[in-house]
C-alpha cells in the first residue's frame, strides 16, 4: 500500500505516489536553484511547470491514474536536468542522455509574435517551414481569384486555430523539443529581442522628437488649462459678489429699512407681521440680532470669497475668519435661547367655557352677525373699525389694521347641534396657550367673543382681536337646538359656520333666509316665509 497525495501544477491537479513525488519535488528544487540568479527565472520554470504538466495530462488521459515514479522520470528525461543544460556550454551532450530525446512533430499555432492581424500566416509559415511573407502573398492573391475567399478562410482559421501563448506552445509550433533547455532559451531570446526593440527605439530620432513634441504639447495644453480655470475662478466669484451683496441688501433691508420700503418685497408681510406671533420686547430685538448674524455672515464670508477670487487676494491672516465664525455662532445660540423662549410661551393649554341659557318665549330663534355687510368676509368690521389684509392668511387668523396698526384677528367656528332639554343654549369655548396653565388660562379669558342675547335674536362676533400676540388662541361656539325648536340666520353669519347637524344638501349661503325646525335626525326646512321685519337687537 502506498500513500498518495494531491498536487496543483499550473493550475492542474494531479494524484501523485508519495515516491514519485519526493522525486518531482526535487526535480524542480533543483531547476529552481539553477535559474535562481536569472531575472527572468520566474517565468522559465513557469513554462517548465507548465509543460510537465502538459505531459502528466497525456499519461492519465484515460482517467482515475495515479501519477507514479515511472512518469516522473519519463518526465525528466523528455525535458532534461539542470546538469545537462550546464555541460553543454563545455561540451556536446552525452548520447546515453540524448537517445532518449524523441523527434516532435509540430503543431499548428497562431504566431502572436509576428502577427498583423491574427497570427494566421506567420503560424501557417512556421508549420510549413515558410516566410510567413510568402503566405502573406498567397492570400492577397488568392483574393483576387475565383477560386474562393481568402478572407473566409483566414477567419475562419483565425477562429479555429489556437493562440501560441505560452513558450511551451511557440516550441511546438516550430517542432523544437519543449525541455528545460529550449524552455530557457526561448524565454531569454525573448527577453532580448524586446530589450533590443526597446534600445533601437529610445536610439531612434524620431522618438526624441515625438518625446519632444509631446512635452511641447502637454506645456501648450496646460497653459490652456491654467487659463480656462482662471477664467472660470473669476466667473465663479463674479457669482458669488452679486449673489452676496444682493442678499446682504435684501437682509439690511428686512431688519433696519422701513415699512413703506419693505411693503415692496414679496416677503414683507411675513416680516413685518412677526410681532404678533412672537412675544414683544426685547426676546424679539434679540431674534433679529439672531437672524441677522446667522444669515449675514455665510453672505459676508460669500461676498468676501467672491471679491477674493476677481482681484486675486490672498490673505495669510484667518482672524477675520474666526471673527466671522465666532460670530455666527453666537447668533446660533441667540436663536437657540430665543426661540426656547419663545416655545416655552406654548408649553400649557387651558380651555374656558361660557354656558348661556337662552330664555325665550318664541319657539324661534334668529341669528345674526355684527357687521353691517353681507358677502366676503374681507369687508369692512365697521363697527369695530377694522381694515383687513386681503394677502395674508394664517389658519383662523388674519391681520388688520386699526387705528393705523396691525392687529391680529381670529374668527370663531359656529356649530349648530340638537339638543338634549328643552331649552335653547349656547356654549362658548376659548382655548390658548402660555407658559403655565394660569397664563395660559388668563389668555383664554381675555378673548371677547360671546354672543350677544336678546329676548329671540342672537347676535354673533365674526371675529376677535387678540389683546396679547398669537399664543394658539381658538374659540368655538355651539348652539344646540331642541326638537321641534325652530331657527333663521342671515347670510352674516356663513363665515364663521363650521358645521350644521342638517337633514339638506344645501349649501349655508343657500340655507340662510329660511326656517329650520330641529328634528330627531337634525334641522328640517320648513316652508313659510321669513317676515319681513325682524326682531330688533
Amino acid at each position: 500500500m502506498k500513500k498518495t497525495l494531491t498536487i496543483n501544477l499550473s493550475g492542474s491537479v494531479f494524484h501523485i505516489d508519495d515516491d514519485a513525488y519526493e522525486k518531482l519535488h526535487n526535480y524542480l528544487n533543483n531547476i529552481n536553484r539553477h535559474f535562481g540568479n536569472d531575472e527572468d527565472a520566474k517565468e522559465i520554470v513557469a513554462d517548465i511547470e507548465a509543460r510537465i504538466a502538459e505531459i502528466f495530462a497525456e499519461k492519465i488521459k484515460g482517467g482515475g491514474e495515479v501519477i507514479n515514479l515511472a512518469h516522473v522520470e519519463e518526465v525528466i528525461v523528455i525535458m532534461g536536468t539542470p546538469e545537462a543544460i550546464s555541460n553543454e556550454e563545455g561540451e556536446k551532450e552525452k548520447p546515453t542522455e540524448k537517445k532518449f530525446y524523441r523527434p516532435r512533430s509540430k503543431r499548428l499555432f497562431r504566431d502572436p509574435d509576428d502577427r498583423v492581424l491574427g497570427g494566421v500566416c506567420s503560424g501557417l509559415g512556421a508549420y510549413f517551414n515558410i516566410d510567413p511573407v510568402v503566405v502573406r502573398i498567397i492570400f492577397v492573391l488568392v483574393f483576387f481569384f475565383p477560386i474562393g475567399s481568402s478572407v473566409l478562410i483566414y477567419l475562419i482559421l483565425w477562429i479555429v486555430v489556437p493562440k501560441a501563448s505560452s513558450t511551451a506552445q511557440r516550441l511546438e509550433m516550430k517542432g523544437e523539443e519543449v525541455n528545460i533547455d529550449n524552455i530557457s532559451k526561448s524565454i531569454k531570446e525573448e527577453i532580448q529581442d524586446v530589450k533590443e526593440n526597446f534600445r533601437n527605439y529610445r536610439s531612434n530620432p524620431a522618438y526624441t522628437k515625438s518625446r519632444s513634441g509631446i512635452h511641447e504639447v502637454a506645456s501648450v495644453l496646460g497653459s490652456i488649462l491654467v487659463a480656462f480655470a482662471k477664467v472660470v475662478l473669476v466667473i465663479i466669484g463674479i457669482v458669488f459678489l452679486v449673489i452676496g451683496a444682493l442678499a446682504l441688501l435684501a437682509l439690511f433691508g428686512v431688519l433696519f429699512a422701513s415699512h413703506e420700503i419693505m411693503s415692496m418685497s414679496p416677503f414683507a408681510d411675513g416680516f413685518n407681521y412677526l410681532d404678533l406671533f412672537i412675544m414683544h420686547g426685547s426676546t424679539l430685538t434679540w431674534i433679529w440680532i439672531g437672524i441677522g448674524l446667522v444669515i449675514g455672515i455665510p453672505l459676508i464670508m460669500l461676498t468676501y470669497a467672491g471679491i477674493k477670487m476677481i482681484f486675486k487676494i490672498k490673505s495669510q491672516h484667518h482672524v477675520i475668519g474666526s471673527v466671522l465664525g465666532g460670530l455666527f455662532i453666537v447668533g446660533i445660540l441667540i436663536l437657540l435661547v430665543s426661540g426656547s423662549k419663545t416655545m416655552g410661551e406654548f408649553r400649557n393649554k387651558a380651555f374656558v367655557t361660557n354656558q348661556i341659557n337662552i330664555a325665550t318665549p318664541s319657539d324661534t330663534l334668529y341669528l345674526t352677525a355684527d357687521r353691517e355687510t353681507e358677502g366676503d368676509i374681507s369687508g369692512r368690521f365697521n363697527h369695530k373699525g377694522l381694515d383687513l389684509d386681503p394677502d395674508f392668511h394664517f389658519d383662523r387668523f388674519r391681520i388688520a389694521s386699526k387705528d393705523g396698526k396691525d392687529v391680529l384677528v381670529g374668527f370663531p367656528h359656529l356649530s349648530i347641534e340638537k339638543a338634549d332639554g328643552g331649552n335653547f343654549n349656547l356654549e362658548v369655548e376659548k382655548q390658548a396657550r402660555g407658559s403655565n396653565y394660569t397664563a395660559a388660562q388668563k389668555t383664554a379669558e381675555s378673548i371677547d367673543c360671546d354672543p350677544v342675547v336678546k329676548d329671540s335674536l342672537v347676535n354673533f362676533q365674526t371675529g376677535f382681536i387678540l389683546p396679547t400676540a398669537w399664543r394658539s388662541q381658538q374659540v368655538d361656539i355651539s348652539l344646540k337646538i331642541p326638537v321641534g325648536k325652530t331657527i333663521v340666520f342671515d347670510k352674516k353669519i356663513r363665515e364663521i359656520i363650521y358645521d350644521i347637524n342638517s337633514n339638506s344638501d344645501l349649501s349655508y349661503d343657500d340655507m340662510a333666509e329660511k326656517y329650520w325646525t330641529m328634528g330627531p335626525d337634525g334641522l328640517t326646512l320648513v316652508n313659510r316665509a321669513v317676515p319681513n321685519v325682524k326682531p330688533k337687537k
